[in-house]
């Protein structure tokens, strides 16, 4: 039977029929997929043992008997009526301030001179940051056969240059805290030239030439040109540094031992969770040791927001 009515399909003539279109998901639901194994990694390493911890601090869980009763606020009086906590707290901020104000100025000074153009920079370059591929272990361990009062490396050489002399035991109660900030420095000092060096890498030789050609000398170019450069990085080596240090337990340990003369915080609550079995207090110590590095972190990171707002 004919019609009047073309058939569009058949002819294909007419405009093209369109497709129905499936909803499309909203790009926030994009955004929040994505982050979900982020949270999730936070929560399960971070989040939870945090929380974890803060429980423990209040009881006074054993830490190997199944033994674990609410003590509230008891384990932090007892410290702070401690003086072994407030001697271990001054020794472990001493430590981290020595050592990280070391590690920036010889950082700096080493990463300048890496930075110049000789025959075998990059031999050099290799051997200079060789220390911080070694193990702690290792570099405990061969520290203390060099400064070994009797037959190490530098009593020989004292007995050497000075016949008939007594080399000064640098292992005793009396220089194992200066020796350990030495040990530390040497270790960790490599990062930080690290950090510099790739920094000054980005820095633009033609103001330096231009410097130089104005007059500026060798301190002037420092103090006005690659310092201000640096400075952004040399705040954040500051603050990771600093915390690095605070947490330190491996080479302390190793090195120098739990005496009290280098015994830091995190020894102190090694000591405490493992030495004498008090989970709970061990856990106080290290709730401690986080929230000052957070107040440490925030004050830091408001300081450098108001010198960036100064600076702009």
């Amino acid at each position: 039977m004919l019609t009047d009515t073309p058939v569009r399909a058949e002819t294909g003539t007419g405009p093209p029929l369109k497709a129905a279109r499936k909803p499309r998901m909203p790009q926030w639901f994009w955004g929040v997929l994505l982050v979900i194994p982020s949270a999730v990694l936070v929560l399960g390493v971070i989040a939870v043992p945090i929380v974890y911890l803060a429980r423990l601090s209040l009881t006074d869980a054993h830490a190997y008997l199944p033994r674990i009763n609410d003590i509230g606020l008891g384990n932090f009086a007892n410290l702070a009526a401690s003086p072994q906590f407030w001697q271990s707290l001054r020794t472990t901020l001493l430590y981290a301030v020595l050592t990280v104000v070391i590690q920036l100025v010889l950082g700096v000074v080493v990463a300048l001179l890496m930075h110049q153009n000789f025959r075998g920079r990059g031999v050099v370059r290799l051997i200079a940051i060789a220390p911080y591929m070694i193990p702690a272990i290792i570099v405990a361990l061969v520290w203390r056969w060099l400064l070994e009062p009797n037959n190490g490396a530098y009593s020989w050489f004292v007995r050497t240059v000075v016949p008939g002399a007594d080399a000064v035991n640098l292992l005793s109660p009396t220089w194992i805290f200066a020796s350990l900030v030495v040990v530390s420095v040497w270790m960790y000092t490599p990062f930080v030239v690290i950090s510099v060096l790739a920094r000054l890498q980005t820095v633009d030789p033609s103001v330096i030439e231009a410097s130089t050609v104005d007059g500026a000398g060798p301190w002037r170019r420092f103090w006005h040109i690659i310092l201000p450069e640096l400075s952004a990085v040399l705040l954040t080596l500051a603050l990771l540094r600093f915390m690095f240090m605070f947490t330190k337990f491996d080479i302390v340990y190793l090195f120098a031992g739990t005496g009290q003369e280098v015994r830091t915080l995190p020894l102190l609550t090694f000591q405490t969770i493992f030495g004498e079995s008090r989970l709970g207090a061990g856990a106080s110590l290290a709730m401690v040791m986080f929230v000052l590095l957070v107040v440490f972190t925030t004050v830091y990171l408001k300081t450098l927001h108001r010198r960036s707002e100064d600076t702009e």
